[in-house]
C-alpha cells in the first residue's frame, strides 16, 4: 500500500504489483520502481536526451557527469542535438585540416558560405584578409592558449601589411616564433631582426601564413583532451565571428545540410558533388548509424550498446576473478554504474531524479530478462537513430533454452516494437517453429506498408533461405482487434506469459 501511495500513478501500479506476484520477482522496493519506471512507458531515448541537456544545463561538473555526457554521446542519444552542436565545427575543421585534400578544404569553405558563417561571395583570401585586418578590434576576446596565437599571428600580420617587415621571412620566422614558444605571453621579436628598408608586404604573400595560423590553432584545441577540446573549438568560432546570432544561425543551418545528406537521394541537388563528399564524411566520422544491409554490423552495433548501458555490469562482478582487475575499469565507465556513482553526489534535485528514472528503467531490463524454467526471456530497449528520426527499438525475445543456456533458433518468438516518424507505433510479431518463421507486422497502415513491402518478400524469403529458415508468410494487420490492440499499450513485457508450470508452451 505505501508503494502505490507514493506511485504518482495507482492504475499503473496495481498492474506492476501483479506482474511481480505472477513472475514470482522479488516483493522488494527496488524491484517494484524499476518495473513502474518501464510501464509508464515514457520513451527510452527522450529520457536519456533530456538527462543530458540537464547535465549541460544544470551545473553538474563532477568528472562523472562529464564522464556521462561522454557515454551518452556515444549513444547519440540527442543526434539533432549534437549536430546542432559540433556540425559547424566539423565544417570548419575539415576546411583547415591538413589531412584534407584541395577539394574537401574548398567545399567545406562553400559549405560555411552556405551556413552564412562566411559572407556569401567572399573569397577564401578575402576572408583570411579580413582576419587580418580585423585583429585589433578582437583584442578583448577571451582567449585559450591556441586563439592567443593565433591572435598573437594575425596583429604581426596585420603589421606587416602596414609596412613593419622588409620580407616575408622575417614574418615566417616571426610567427613560428610564437607557435613554438612556450610562454606565449608576450611574443617579441629582437630588433635585430628589422631591416632597415622596410616594404608594405601584399596581401596574397600573407593569406597562406594566415591560413597556417589557423590550422595550427584548430589543431591545438582539436588536441586537447575530448570535452574541453569541443569548447576550445567553439571558442575559436567565435574569434573567427564575433556575431553571436550569425554563429548561432549558422549552426542550425550547418545541421540541416548533415540531415539532408542523411535524408535526400545521392541525385539531390541541394549540394555540388565534392559538398556532398564532405557532408558524408563529417556523418561517417561522428555520427556513425548503423548498416541495416549489413547482419552483422547490426548485431555488432546492438551488443555494444548493451555494454554503453551498462546491463553486463552485475555479470562482470560476478564472473570477476579476484587477481585480475584490468579489465572491470572499463565496465564501471558505463551508463550504469555511473549513474549509481552520480547519485551519490551532491548533485541538483532535478538530476537526481532523472537518474534514478533512467537508472530504473535500465534495471527493468534486467529484472525482465529472466529465465521462467526451461523458458528464456529477454528484454532490450536502446535509443535509436533512423536517419534524423530518433526512437527506441526494443526487442523481445522469448523461447526455450539450449543446453548451452542460449535461446534456441529453432523454437523462439521476438517481439520487435518501434515509433517511426510517419509509419508511428509499428509491432513485428516473429515466431520461429522448427525454423520455420512467420511473420506478422501490427501497423496502422497496414494495408499500406503490405502493398509497399510486397516488392521485397522474395528477398526476404530466400535470404532466410540462406541462413536455413523457411518462411511461411508475412502478414499486415491494423491494430484494432483483441491482442494487436493490447499490443499498442505500453507493456511490461511477458507479464501475461506467467511462471513456468511444466508444460512446454509449443505445444
Amino acid at each position: 500500500m505505501q508503494w502505490l501511495k507514493a506511485a504518482d500513478a495507482a492504475e499503473v501500479g496495481l498492474p506492476v504489483i501483479k506482474t511481480m506476484f505472477i513472475q514470482q520477482l522479488p516483493f522488494v522496493k527496488g524491484v517494484f520502481d524499476a518495473l513502474f519506471t518501464q510501464s509508464k512507458g515514457e520513451p527510452f531515448h527522450k529520457l536519456l536526451s533530456g538527462f543530458r541537456q540537464q547535465l549541460q544545463d544544470g551545473g553538474a561538473v563532477t568528472r562523472t557527469a562529464s564522464k556521462l555526457k561522454e557515454v551518452l554521446d556515444s549513444l547519440h542519444v540527442a543526434k539533432q542535438n549534437q549536430l546542432q552542436q559540433i556540425g559547424l565545427q566539423k565544417l570548419v575543421t575539415t576546411w583547415l585540416n591538413s589531412d584534407s585534400t584541395p577539394e574537401m578544404k574548398s567545399a567545406a569553405f562553400s559549405l560555411l558560405q552556405k551556413t552564412g558563417f562566411v559572407p556569401k561571395g567572399m573569397t577564401e583570401s578575402v576572408f583570411l584578409e579580413s582576419l587580418v585586418d580585423g585583429a585589433e578590434v578582437r583584442s578583448g576576446i577571451i582567449k585559450n592558449s591556441a586563439i592567443d596565437k593565433l591572435h598573437q599571428g594575425l596583429q604581426l600580420l596585420s603589421e606587416a601589411k602596414g609596412g613593419a617587415f622588409a620580407h616575408v621571412e622575417e614574418i615566417e620566422m616571426a610567427i613560428n616564433r610564437i607557435l613554438n614558444r612556450h610562454d606565449h605571453e608576450k611574443a617579441k621579436l629582437p630588433i635585430d631582426i628589422h631591416s632597415m628598408q622596410r616594404q608594405n608586404i601584399p596581401a596574397e604573400k600573407l593569406t597562406p601564413l594566415a591560413f597556417h595560423l589557423l590550422q595550427n590553432a584548430f589543431a591545438e584545441a582539436i588536441a586537447t583532451n575530448a570535452v574541453g577540446g569541443k569548447i576550445e573549438v567553439n571558442d575559436l568560432i567565435g574569434y573567427l565571428n564575433m556575431d553571436t546570432e550569425q554563429v548561432a544561425e549558422s549552426k542550425g543551418k550547418a545541421a540541416e545540410l548533415l540531415f539532408k545528406s542523411l535524408n535526400e537521394p545521392p541525385e539531390a541537388q541541394y549540394a555540388r558533388i565534392n559538398e556532398k563528399l564532405v557532408l558524408s564524411h563529417v556523418l561517417a566520422a561522428d555520427f556513425q548509424s548503423i548498416d541495416f544491409t549489413n547482419g552483422p554490423s547490426v548485431a555488432h552495433q546492438l551488443k555494444e550498446m548493451t555494454k554503453i548501458l551498462g546491463l553486463q555490469l552485475e555479470h562482470a562482478l560476478i564472473n570477476l576473478p579476484g587477481d585480475d582487475m584490468a579489465d572491470f575499469p572499463n565496465d564501471l565507465e558505463t551508463l550504469k554504474p555511473l549513474l549509481l556513482k552520480l547519485l551519490n553526489e551532491q548533485i541538483p534535485a532535478a538530476i537526481k531524479e532523472m537518474a534514478e528514472q533512467i537508472l530504473n528503467r535500465i534495471t527493468a531490463q534486467q529484472i525482465l530478462s529472466q529465465e521462467n524454467g526451461p523458458i528464456q526471456n529477454l528484454l532490450l530497449t536502446l535509443p535509436f537513430n533512423l536517419g534524423s528520426t530518433q526512437t527506441d527499438l526494443t526487442l523481445q525475445w522469448s523461447g526455450r533454452k539450449t543446453k548451452e543456456g542460449k535461446i534456441d533458433p529453432d523454437y523462439c518468438r521476438v517481439l520487435f516494437y518501434l515509433e517511426l516518424e510517419r509509419l508511428e507505433e509499428t509491432v513485428i510479431d516473429m515466431q520461429v517453429q522448427n525454423r520455420i518463421i512467420k511473420v506478422t507486422v501490427i501497423n496502422g497502415h497496414g494495408t499500406t506498408l503490405g502493398e509497399a513491402a510486397g516488392q521485397y518478400l522474395g528477398i526476404l524469403r530466400e535470404n532466410l533461405g540462406k541462413m536455413d529458415y523457411r518462411l511461411s508468410g508475412v502478414s499486415f494487420v491494423n491494430p484494432v482487434y483483441g491482442k494487436e490492440r493490447d499490443l499498442r499499450g505500453k507493456p511490461i513485457p511477458f507479464s501475461d506469459a506467467g511462471s513456468y508450470s511444466g508444460v512446454d508452451i509449443r505445444i
